[in-house]
């Protein structure tokens, strides 16, 4: 009784196939009810609006609540983290959390200066810093390198800070546009210094430095792109003396940084942008803890969740390939999912009930025939069994392999579909049409892997050991 879907589904299907050998219409009866409903859901799905497309939402001015919702959910996260694993110590993400109430206070902020290699970011940071800003300034690893570690370290630094200055040599390439736009959503101010410009004639400048603007609008306003010179190039110069002999010299002029140093002070004197600055900080501070926190916790929820995942796979490939009647063995695969969905289920704090482990595993079936995931897996459990002509005469090896292996992909995205959720999401807000899309992904990306040779030949020998040459 513990299990109802999975003992009463098995049960039912037992209790057909004794009775099939009196009457056998049954199953010609329970065979149309199953596809008639097939139909109606998928006409029901037909009938569906199909989705707009979301408008552009342009970031508004945060707000004190907004921050104080971010801290609230990264303080939920690590909680639940904390419940779940208490053996563990997770004591600097609530230190950091703590923290964050001393933040709305400070008066000093961080400005971090990042770019490619051989932007002039070394250069740019001594220039500024001749100045006695009363910022603090930091220069980030390279970007955009070969090592994910720079990036990341970079990246980082980035976010820890209150404004950036990225520095360009030229107009945008799509990794630095990615990058800049993956900061701006996370509400980082940027400013855009392009550097070097004494490498250009004066016409190019204007040129790139307009395509500078105009690509990084509505993200970065026009007037936090910038042009400037950190280490001007020396140039000749010919002096003519009074005799009229000639002499050339070298000359370095002097560095242009005036309007980026101008446009920082505009910026860090405003109250209203320093609230902003210091809230945007705070906020994706709260929000990285969260994710961590999340990471961790959706790393030990997957641990404990697979062996159950494994153990209703083989359950239903056994329960399909013992079963005589093909009729059946979608109802004792529902049973084994549905019984899946509440245990998997639980380990992700998700409270189902048996209508909604019901309604789950009905709507999983539907989407995989409605995809074509039945007919797919079929089709390439059986070409594999085909090199064995033992294992392929063996009437109920494929659909015991398939029944395995559609009851995997769907625990797989159902791990996936609820490690998006929040620690105690109620369980009435599911997303059909988002688990369909990832119930798509999960099985493309296995289907072209080496796990699904794998997957076939290990179901196999737990089938059926003694057919595998």
């Amino acid at each position: 009784m513990q299990k109802p879907i999975l003992v009463g589904g098995l049960g039912l299907a037992l209790f057909f196939a004794v009775l099939g050998r009196w009457q056998g219409n049954i199953f010609d009866l329970g065979e149309w009810l199953f596809w008639g409903a097939i139909a109606w859901g998928g006409l029901l799905l037909w009938q569906k609006k199909q989705p707009q497309h979301p408008q552009d939402n342009p970031q508004h001015p945060l707000k004190r609540k907004d921050v104080d919702q971010a801290i609230a959910n990264a303080q939920q996260w690590v909680m639940a983290l904390q419940q779940e694993v208490p053996d563990q110590d997770f004591t600097t993400l609530r230190q950091t959390l703590d923290n964050l109430n001393q933040e709305f206070q400070r008066d000093h902020f961080t400005v971090a200066i990042a770019g490619g290699r051989g932007t002039g970011k070394t250069t740019l940071l001594q220039q500024l810093q001749a100045t006695a800003p009363t910022y603090t300034l930091q220069e980030t690893p390279p970007l955009f390198t070969d090592l994910a570690s720079y990036d990341q370290a970079a990246q980082n630094q980035v976010f820890a800070a209150d404004l950036v200055i990225f520095l360009v040599n030229g107009d945008l390439m799509a990794s630095q546009w990615q990058t800049l736009n993956h900061w701006h959503q996370a509400r980082q101010t940027i400013l855009i210094a392009f550097n070097k410009q004494d490498q250009y004639q004066p016409e190019q400048r204007e040129l790139i430095l307009n395509q500078l603007r105009n690509h990084c609008q509505p993200a970065i306003a026009p007037q936090n792109i910038l042009p400037i010179t950190a280490a001007p190039q020396a140039i000749k110069v010919k002096k003519i003396q009074a005799d009229g002999t000639a002499t050339e010299h070298f000359e370095r002029p002097d560095p242009v940084v005036a309007p980026l140093q101008h446009q920082l002070q505009t910026l860090l004197s405003r109250p209203e942008t320093q609230q902003q600055l210091l809230w945007s900080t705070i906020w994706r501070t709260a929000r990285l803890t969260q994710h961590n926190a999340k990471q961790t916790l959706n790393q030990f929820r997957r641990e404990r969740a697979l062996p159950i995942l494994e153990k209703y796979q083989w359950l239903a490939a056994g329960a399909t390939f013992a079963n005589p009647v093909a009729a059946l063995d979608l109802l004792a695969t529902a049973a084994v999912t549905g019984q899946m969905i509440m245990d998997v289920g639980a380990v992700y704090q998700q409270r189902l009930s048996l209508g909604q482990a019901q309604a789950i595993a009905t709507t999983l079936g539907k989407q995989m025939i409605q995809l074509g995931l039945v007919e797919l897996s079929t089709q390439a459990v059986g070409g594999m069994l085909k090199t064995n002509a033992i294992t392929y005469l063996a009437g109920g090896a494929v659909q015991g392999v398939s029944a395995a292996y559609l009851t995997h992909i769907a625990g797989l995205s159902l791990i996936q579909y609820f490690q998006e959720q929040n620690p105690q999401t109620a369980s009435e807000s599911l997303n059909f049409e988002k688990l369909g899309q990832i119930l798509k992904r999960v099985f493309e990306q296995n289907q072209r892997s080496q796990f699904f040779g794998n997957f076939v030949k290990g179901t196999l020998n737990r089938l059926s050991p003694q057919t595998i040459s």
